[in-house]
Parts: structure tokens; C-alpha cells; sequence
């Protein structure tokens, strides 16, 4: 943090390591994007080849089930604004979802992440990382009604990455990677997670996301809406100097969407388990995502 004088020669996108997922704080804003949320168009023609999803209808379609018990794919496009500039995240999950009158038990699934490039600089998360996270149930998600326009409220995706805490949603998160509850989730022998930063610059981190989603339904089996979350992050080093360098990331709520459909064949819906072996995987959840939502470039217009 010593050498920011030297941030143009080495390129001040080597920054980015600090926006991982975001780091939005809570809130909501006037948006705009709520005209993008309706089926996309095509849908039901791209799935109608040998595709090996089976559905008699588009993604989202269907009669419903009269619950919300299931699988359901989420699509989260979450903004944040840094150094001017917008980044995207688009997130894939797989939810399985158990409804008990209003409330809502959910277990979470970070199936994919991948973040836009900023100032020409992009961070990718390692696929050991991603498994390594751990989801914490804190309480429930509720639903008004299953018919379209019924509101839904998630629960809280409380999750830790490289850390233990005894009070996961409020402890601090240890300033030094010698406390205990700092743990090397990923296995590679570092501190914490490892993120890469660009090609060749590895950055040491632990952080606490805590995120909830709110929307409709737009069709029986789709929903609708936006998040509000906090991204919490202590870096204990890295590869190279520059990659330890955290600037500030500013929430992004009002340009933030998500989108969640039933993929289990259930009500009508289109079944993402294309081999039939009775679950449905990461994989296949990945391979169906981009017929479920389309997602847009990232704009600096959104951060002004």
C-alpha cells in the first residue's frame, strides 16, 4: 500500500481484488430495470432443439406446483461501483427450497461467479474456493402468495469464506491471519481464500457476505427482483504488493436484479437434470443459466 504512486505503471485495475462479489451496503434505490423483467423472448425456441432439457415449456413457464418445495436455479447480477467504474457480478446458485406454509427453508449452492472486468483487469475465483464456502442458516425466507405478483422475501445468505466465527454475523472478522478462525478453506496452503488478479497475482482474503433477495413472482414459476447485501473482507497479503490494495467499493443496489426459476420439472417447469440421474448439478445448472436471464455489460453511466 506503500508504492501507490506506482498504480499507472503497473495498471490501477489491479484494484479490483477488493470489489470479490461486490461489497454493496444495505439499501434500496429508485431502479430502472424493472421493465427487463419479463420471460426472455427466444427462450422457448432455443429450447425446443436437442438440448436435452425436458420441458413442454420456456424457462419460467408452467401451471406452477402450489409450492415453492423444490429446486430453483437464482441468476444474481449484482452492481457495485469502483473507481468510477462498474462492476458486475453474475452469480449462479442452486437453491433447494422446503415451504412450510409462509416461511421458506433454503439451502444454497455458489454453483459460478465471474466478475467484469474493470480498467482492463479482471479477478477469477478458483473453483476449490467456491467450494470451500460456508453457507449458515440464520433464519427464514417467506412468501405472501405462489400467483403471479405474490411477494418473496429470501433468507439471509449468511456465508463465510476462509473463516469460523462463534457469532458468524457480527463477530469481527480477525485483522491478522494468525488468529485460529482464520482457516485455509481453499487448501493451497495460504491464508484464508485465494482470489487471482489478472494473470499472475494471487490475493489472501477472508470476508463474510450477508445478502438477501426481494421480489415476485412474474409467471408461477419465476420471480423477480432485487438484493440489498454487505460484503465484509480482510486481505492478509498476497503474491505481489499491489494485489493487497483495497480501494473503496460503493453499493450499487439500484442496478442490481436477480432472477429465480423452478428446475425441477415440477408444475410445468423445464427440468435442468438432463443425463436423469435424479439430480441436478452445478454443471447443468451453469449450462442452463444463460437461457434463464440475460445479462447486460457493465456500464460506468451507473456510477455517476
Amino acid at each position: 500500500m506503500t508504492k501507490i504512486a506506482n498504480f499507472a505503471k503497473l495498471g490501477i485495475a489491479t484494484l479490483l481484488a477488493s470489489a470479490v462479489l461486490g461489497g454493496c451496503q444495505v439499501g434500496r434505490g429508485d431502479s430502472e430495470i424493472e421493465d427487463q423483467f419479463v420471460v426472455d423472448a427466444g427462450v422457448e425456441d432455443a429450447l425446443s432443439g436437442d438440448t436435452g432439457w425436458s420441458s413442454d415449456t420456456g424457462v419460467g413457464q408452467g401451471a406452477g406446483a402450489g409450492t415453492m418445495s423444490g429446486t430453483w436455479l437464482l441468476l444474481h447480477e449484482r452492481s457495485t461501483c469502483l473507481l468510477g467504474q462498474e462492476q458486475l457480478t453474475h452469480a449462479t446458485y442452486l437453491i433447494e427450497i422446503i415451504q412450510e406454509g409462509s416461511t421458506l427453508e433454503e439451502t444454497r449452492t455458489l454453483c459460478d461467479t465471474e466478475l467484469s472486468e474493470v480498467l482492463g483487469m479482471k479477478i477469477h475465483i478458483p473453483q476449490a474456493v467456491l467450494e470451500s464456502i460456508d453457507f449458515i442458516d440464520q433464519d427464514l425466507g417467506l412468501v405472501s402468495s405462489l400467483r403471479v405478483g405474490g411477494s418473496y422475501l429470501s433468507s439471509s445468505e449468511l456465508a463465510l469464506w476462509g473463516l469460523s466465527l462463534d457469532n458468524p454475523a457480527t463477530d469481527p472478522i480477525p485483522p491478522s491471519s494468525d488468529d485460529d478462525r482464520v482457516l485455509d478453506t481453499d487448501q493451497d496452503g495460504n491464508p484464508a481464500v485465494t482470489f487471482m488478479v489478472g494473470t499472475d497475482c494471487e490475493r489472501y482474503q477472508a470476508q463474510r457476505q450477508l445478502m438477501r433477495y426481494h421480489g415476485s413472482f412474474t409467471t408461477p414459476n419465476q420471480i423477480d427482483g432485487q438484493s440489498a447485501g454487505i460484503t465484509d473482507m480482510v486481505v492478509y497479503g498476497g503474491s505481489n504488493n499491489f494485489c493487497t490494495i483495497a480501494p473503496p467499493v460503493e453499493s450499487n443496489d439500484a442496478s442490481s436484479r436477480f432472477r429465480m426459476v423452478r428446475v425441477d420439472g415440477k408444475g410445468g417447469s423445464i427440468r435442468a437434470d438432463r443425463n436423469e440421474d435424479g439430480t441436478i448439478t452445478c454443471a447443468e445448472a451453469i449450462a442452463l443459466a444463460p437461457f434463464v436471464m440475460e445479462t447486460r455489460e457493465s456500464d460506468a453511466a451507473r456510477c455517476k
